[in-house]
């Protein structure tokens, strides 16, 4: 049931805002209802080799439906560079890379946010917003000189 739940979150959207539309890993029915339509997705992975597989997978999917994307390496400290070598390979950009932090766990495991417990986050997801918005930029410039 959840491609009808995401449609009634999508019905909510407010055009002229920012809407964030969170989805489960992977490129399952309820990840592709979040993501179709949208203007840039935001993909989340760690550097394991299922991180990768999963990675691989849903590049795929944003590739068919067109839609821009970027990185985040989660606990980018464990594991190898195999993902950093895909995003290159792919040019998809690495807008943010967030090492193993047990303080981070800790935060997220009592529901809080991390940029409230940790003010030097925020300014991190601030500059994260603001490079979203520059890579979104990018590609509509881009854009406009095909289509002109």
């Amino acid at each position: 049931m959840s491609p009808p739940l995401i449609r009634q979150v999508k019905s909510f959207i407010q055009p002229e805002l920012i809407n964030i539309i969170d989805a489960p890993p992977g490129t399952s029915c309820p990840v592709i209802a979040a993501i179709n339509g949208t203007d840039f997705v935001l993909l989340v992975t760690e550097p394991t080799p299922f991180g990768l597989h999963d990675l691989k997978l849903a590049v795929d999917a944003i590739k068919l439906l067109h839609i821009p994307a970027g990185l985040i390496i989660n606990r980018c400290d464990i594991g190898d560079n195999k993902v950093k070598d895909y995003a290159k390979q792919e040019n998809l950009p690495i807008l943010m890379e967030i090492p193993f932090d047990r303080k981070i766990a800790e935060t997220y495991s009592r529901g809080q946010l991390v940029v409230e417990t940790m003010p030097e986050w925020k300014q991190r997801f601030l500059e994260l917003y603001h490079e979203i918005e520059n890579q979104k930029s990018k590609i509509e410039k881009s854009q406009r000189r095909i289509t002109s």
